[in-house]
């Protein structure tokens, strides 16, 4: 009789990928959705994903999600949070969206110590917005 060591997170769909081959955003995914469904949070949730390789985030979770202008996910996260303080709410950004031209609200969402969580994912390439594109290997842009 063989026994099941490991499925899929119930707060991640069933959904195939659309990120290039060798890129680790899928893998983070999985990382969040485990977090989610360890703490209980999945119909407390909302995710905010902005301009990027993330912008389709919300084709991998089963929570909640908002879209968000590029560099701007922790402003819109901020509101989420504030209008829905007992919601959990956490922003996904790319290098390019939270390191270029998101840098000031970031640093003003930390500064005003925000009850957000941002998920800051350097894949060294700001593939979308033109810096360095195609350097990572695997990468298809």
């Amino acid at each position: 009789m063989s026994e099941t060591a490991f499925r899929r997170p119930l707060a991640l769909s069933d959904t195939q990928t659309h990120y290039c081959p060798g890129c680790t955003h899928g893998i983070i995914h999985r990382i969040i959705a485990e977090v989610i469904d360890e703490l209980g949070v999945r119909q407390r949730t909302i995710g905010v994903a902005p301009v990027g390789c993330s912008v389709l985030a919300f084709n991998y979770f089963t929570t909640d999600f908002l879209e968000a202008s590029h560099g701007r996910a922790p402003a819109v996260a901020t509101g989420l949070k504030r209008a829905h303080p007992d919601r959990i709410v956490f922003a996904y950004q790319g290098d390019g969206d939270l390191a270029s031209i998101g840098v000031a609200e970031i640093v003003h969402c930390a500064n005003r110590g925000e009850k957000v969580t941002v998920i800051f994912v350097n894949n060294a390439i700001y593939g979308m917005t033109g810096g360095g594109e195609g350097n990572t290997p695997g990468c298809g842009r």
